[in-house]
């Protein structure tokens, strides 16, 4: 073979053997650039599996003694939502966390089951874990009078059932945490942070930390907006709603979120729809609990530079009636923290209690006679009333946030 000969025979092995591991090399398929996206947001639906309980005299009492979780009716609540998203078909629904009453496995089980329903329709589905989702020591079954403890899952357990909802297609994961990213488009990024490990429940370590701000780092050097989602809250939305509400290490989060200029936090745990916005600009939606009246999600509507975003409510056979159940339970706890009171006392905190939860803070009538009659029979219960006018009087179902770079 003479001397060309062979340099025309190199040249030609040389292109396939790079045509071979040009073919062997796993590239991003670009996704198209989208001009507006709409985005599902629910948090805290407390699944609990029908298996698990038979709405018998325990059970009733627990829930009616809570915090006005409809339970009764999760079923009806949890189908109508599946059916809603079915019907509006976002690009994605957000699920912040809390998906199970008590982190049973059976109930995470049967949640999935629903939630593939909504990801068969071809609509991505992404999901936290909630305080209540992982290594619960409450996890049981209620029947009649009593209760049996049950399995419940740790980390590994919850993505044996959740990982087709963002973990296989997550851009990058925390070795420590179950956080994620996700690419919603070429332009923006979500950053789906978690708290609820076991040795540190609750707590922003060290680790994922470190993580988020490299997640960070690396969004702004390829250009991405960054849409941040926790179940714990990053900001303080009242002052007596801070310890067990915030992460432990919010501030320090928050600052880094500040730093690099993210769009939006969206959070839920503290089941009160609020919007609380930092000293330099950042934002924080907490989006009121699924399973509480007035059973609402968030919208978020993202077009261009701006971000929407609103609160919509389900309908189910069930809604008037769970929806006053959470009235009724505002009422007879305002009856057991102030027992010397009226009809008129108790029927006045149930209706700002529940207009606090849904967010429409609009639409309570302060009353600075009851408001000194609460606080000399009950100072917990005048504080909490000042905090609540303290925040302002306002609608907080809905903000845009404009001109976004």
């Amino acid at each position: 073979m003479n001397k060309k000969k062979i340099c025309i025979a190199i040249t030609v092995l040389l292109l396939v053997l790079s045509g071979c591991f040009m073919n062997n090399k796993k590239e991003k398929t670009p996704q198209p650039a989208i001009d507006k996206m709409t985005i599902y947001i629910a948090s805290d639906i407390h699944y609990i599996s029908p298996e698990l309980t038979d709405n018998g005299l325990f059970f009733t009492d627990l829930i009616e003694s809570a915090d006005g979780k409809a339970m009764q009716y999760i079923e009806e609540i949890t189908d109508a939502f599946a059916d809603r998203m079915i019907a509006s078909k976002p690009d994605a629904v957000i699920l912040s966390g809390d998906l199970s009453f008590n982190g049973a496995r059976e109930s995470h089980e049967k949640l999935t089951e629903k939630l593939r329903e909504i990801s068969d329709a071809g609509i991505q589905v992404l999901v936290i874990p909630g305080n209540h989702d992982l290594y619960s020591k409450t996890a049981a079954r209620f029947s009649g009078d009593g209760y049996t403890l049950v399995e419940s899952v740790d980390a590994d357990g919850f993505l044996e059932y959740y990982h087709s909802f963002g973990y296989d297609r997550a851009l990058d994961r925390d070795e420590n945490s179950l956080s994620y990213t996700y690419e919603l488009s070429p332009e923006y990024l979500l950053l789906m942070v978690d708290v609820n490990t076991d040795k540190s429940p609750g707590i922003l370590t060290e680790e994922t930390f470190d993580w988020v701000k490299a997640q960070l780092s690396d969004a702004k050097n390829s250009g991405k907006k960054v849409i941040a989602v926790s179940h714990q809250n990053v900001l303080a939305h009242n002052s007596i709603f801070i310890d067990g509400f915030v992460m432990g290490g919010y501030e320090r989060l928050c600052s880094l979120y500040e730093e690099y200029g993210v769009l939006l936090n969206l959070s839920g745990h503290m089941h009160i729809q609020d919007i609380k916005t930092s000293d330099k600009g950042f934002t924080e939606v907490a989006t009121s609990a699924l399973s509480v009246s007035p059973f609402q999600f968030g919208v978020l509507d993202i077009e261009g530079n701006t971000l929407d975003y609103r609160t919509e409510t389900l309908s189910f056979p069930h809604y008037e009636e769970a929806k006053q159940f959470m009235w009724d339970v505002s009422y007879r706890k305002a009856q057991e923290g102030l027992p010397e009171g009226s009809s008129e006392l108790y029927e006045y905190i149930a209706d700002l209690n529940t207009a606090y939860f849904s967010g429409h803070k609009d639409e309570i009538r302060w009353n600075d006679d009851i408001y000194e009659k609460v606080c000399k029979n009950n100072a917990f219960y005048g504080l909490y009333l000042k905090s609540i006018k303290d925040n302002g009087l306002m609608d907080e179902t809905k903000c845009t946030l404009p001109n976004l770079t």
